[in-house]
């Protein structure tokens, strides 16, 4: 296979701070409707077994809504905490990224892993970033001043052809070139 690009990005703290609001920024909206569609669910539920005077399926609901809340609050917590104190961001590991026709490889001094490009659930470009993300919580960060081959403009184009419906450019950088 013929290597297209190569990117080497060093994870840090600073870098994913960055990545953790711009994260926030795009999904907290779709996140924080679903919790509310689903409390609205349950608060109807333990409305309902009340009128109907059965109150041991009331407490029930109520056990449930409490921990989806409780849940829905402290689970990411959690997840950024563990993310942020994991060694590849704690020791700052280079993640080496090489692209070829069909996939990508991914190499860490601890992985290896091979990502077929249909497999990517979005990508977003910033100003300084790719983030590849590989399911709506989990994401690749591609520093652009980290490309050993090829331009991030070449990339851009590369990936925009690879994932047409996956690709969004952050706007704020589409009215700085312009």
């Amino acid at each position: 296979m013929n290597l297209l690009f190569k990117n080497v990005t060093k994870y840090s703290k600073t870098i994913y701070d960055d990545f953790l609001k711009f994260h926030t920024k795009k999904f907290s909206f779709r996140y924080h409707l679903f919790s509310l569609v689903i409390s609205m669910i349950f608060l109807f539920f333990i409305m309902l077994h009340i009128s109907y005077h059965h109150y041991g399926l009331t407490i029930i609901f109520c056990a449930c809504l409490t921990s989806f809340i409780l849940w829905r609050y402290f689970h990411p917590i959690e997840e950024v905490q563990e993310d942020y104190n994991s060694d590849k961001v704690t020791k700052e590991y280079a993640f080496t990224f090489s692209f070829y026709n069909k996939y990508f490889k991914v190499y860490s001094k601890r992985q290896y892993s091979v990502i077929h490009y249909a497999d990517l659930y979005k990508i977003f470009e910033t100003d300084t970033f790719f983030y590849l993300y590989l399911d709506s919580r989990h994401s690749l960060l591609l520093n652009k001043s980290g490309f050993k081959k090829g331009t991030p403009i070449e990339f851009r184009n590369f990936i925009k052809k690879k994932c047409p419906f996956k690709y969004k450019l952050d706007k704020t950088k589409m009215d700085k070139e312009t």
